[in-house]
């Protein structure tokens, strides 16, 4: 493999032709050559087919280069990632594809807690690339062990989580744990707090049997329909590897993630009394709204970059969050489904009195509009500048124009147009967000056409 290996989370892709033992054998040599070839790294698995087989070649090549390998075993992102940050402990490395069919695999690096920064990946795609590393000789090959983190993270997890609130008084919790890595974690953390769980597709399996591993509605109608037919207080979704959470209500309606983030978020800066809060520039200002009646402010990063955040200033950031995936900064840098299960799990008990839909009433709901269309490679260097100088004038009240990652329109009134391309598809994506349905409306039939347009001068001759 030549050429640019990390995505925008990571690295992923198909066992047959990308993510290969091979590719693996290189990265371990390329994370023990980034260390100089001293110090320890953590590596674990989620429950995909392919893992032994990548985590050997990984291992091997780190402990190539003088590096000590601690094996954590199966363990979610949040566990791995949490691993990084422990004393002694140079770098972790989850073996994982999060969401994608059960067909790929991939990896994500963390160091201190948070994921690699660009420039650390660069290293390790030259070093790939190059295939210039460091060799360990006979007497420094790195050693490897074995540690099962779970109670650790769990002991760790529960305390930041009582800190925040008490222990349920058996609210009923529906845990869907998508087959994948987080399946003996979420429901053992949320019984020691108190909650009565019962559980679906728990058991680790890398053919994801019970469902796709994304937890987007269109894969949780047995959920939804478990969650409304029960007397769950909440239900609550995983992926593959624990670093997304979905949640539904006790009617089993799928509450939207901007306003799952937007609850964290203004919970965390009323606890501070102020801060500030990072999202993705995908998502909604219902987060802003909520923030800034809290007292804080928020920032948005392009998507899978929140790191860089963090790398140059984390103190003042008291929350961040993907869609999906929320990371409590005062535990650590690490995106965390498990951690954001027991807070959602503790606010229903505690703020909803047992009820995800009285607690949810707490935070607004307002209409968004999501899709994509085509856009050939060859069109998008053009295609976003053209679509700010025709956007922009026909948009009125704008506050400001954000440039990060696409084109993102904001107004005065809390609406806003986000245009951007797909880094890994020939596609644009459009998000329109609006207090009405009319108002939504209105900006959308604006950027559709002045998409089409933008996109039709864009194109090469």
């Amino acid at each position: 493999m030549t050429g640019k290996i990390f995505g925008t989370s990571g690295i992923r892709g198909s066992i047959a032709n990308k993510v290969t033992v091979d590719l693996a054998l290189g990265l371990g040599r390329a994370l023990g050559t980034f260390l100089d070839g001293q110090g320890v790294v953590g590596v674990g698995t989620d429950a995909r087919t392919s893992n032994d087989m990548l985590c050997n070649s990984f291992v091997a090549g780190v402990v190539s280069t003088g590096v000590d390998v601690i094996d954590l075993g199966g363990a979610p992102m949040p566990a791995v990632g949490a691993h990084s940050a422990m004393n002694g402990v140079s770098a972790s490395v989850v073996i994982t594809a999060s969401h994608n069919p059960p067909t790929d695999n991939g990896f994500k690096f963390f160091k201190g807690g948070r994921e690699f920064v660009r420039s650390e990946e660069v290293f390790i795609e030259e070093r790939v690339n190059s295939g210039e590393f460091t060799v360990a000789s006979w007497k420094d090959i790195g050693r490897i062990s074995r540690w099962n983190i779970r109670q650790t993270f769990l002991e760790r997890v529960k305390a930041f989580v009582l800190e925040r609130g008490g222990r349920s008084d058996g609210v009923r919790v529906l845990v869907d744990a998508a087959n994948g890595a987080a399946y003996n974690y979420t429901p053992d953390l949320l019984r020691e707090l108190g909650f009565s769980v019962i559980t679906m597709n728990s058991h680790p399996d890398g053919h994801f049997p019970g469902r796709p591993a994304e937890p987007a509605p269109r894969n949780l109608g047995d959920a939804m329909s478990f969650a409304a037919d029960s007397d769950f207080g909440v239900t609550i979704c995983h992926d593959g590897d624990g670093d997304r959470l979905a949640v539904i209500d006790e009617k089993g309606r799928f509450i939207d993630q901007n306003r799952v983030i937007a609850l964290f978020a203004r919970d965390e800066v009323e606890r501070e009394g102020g801060g500030t809060v990072v999202v993705s520039i995908d998502t909604s200002s219902v987060i802003d709204e909520l923030v800034r009646n809290a007292g804080g402010k928020v920032v948005r990063a392009p998507l899978g970059s929140l790191q860089e955040t963090f790398s140059s200033n984390s103190d003042d950031i008291v929350f961040a969050s993907e869609p999906w995936k929320p990371i409590f900064t005062r535990l650590g840098l690490w995106m965390d489904g498990i951690t954001g299960a027991a807070r959602i799990a503790q606010m229903v008990s505690e703020q909803g009195n047992g009820s995800c839909v009285r607690l949810m009433k707490t935070v607004p709901e307002y209409p968004i509009l999501r899709d994509s269309f085509p856009c050939p490679d060859n069109a998008k260097p053009l295609f976003l500048p053209k679509v700010k100088e025709l956007l922009v004038p026909r948009i009125s009240g704008v506050e400001r124009v954000l440039e990060e990652d696409g084109i993102r329109i904001e107004c005065k009134d809390d609406s806003y147009v986000l245009v951007r391309v797909s880094g890994t598809e020939p596609k644009a994506r459009l998000y329109v967000g609006a207090k009405t349905k009319k108002a939504l409306k209105k900006l959308e039939d604006v950027a559709r056409d002045v998409m089409k347009q933008a996109l039709e001068e864009s194109k090469s001759p």
